[in-house]
């Protein structure tokens, strides 16, 4: 079977420069912000960096650490 998929050279470009990112990056396809929790790994997303700092410190504070 010959496999007729041709790559996408961009996103092998964003998957070696983002592979030991850590913070939130910009899907550029998405169009969406995303973020892995720091503690307890689960990913995060948000349409804005701004909502993506909210969402951020509401998780952490409220759901993986339990509050403060």
């Amino acid at each position: 079977m010959i496999n007729m998929e041709i790559p996408d050279p961009f996103q092998d470009f964003l998957e070696k420069k983002y592979a030991n990112y850590k913070g939130a990056r910009w899907d550029f396809f998405a169009r969406e912000w995303s973020f892995a929790c720091g503690c307890c790994k689960e990913p995060l997303f948000a349409p804005t960096k701004k909502i993506m700092t909210k969402i951020r410190l509401f998780h952490t504070r409220n759901e993986c650490l339990g509050g403060y």
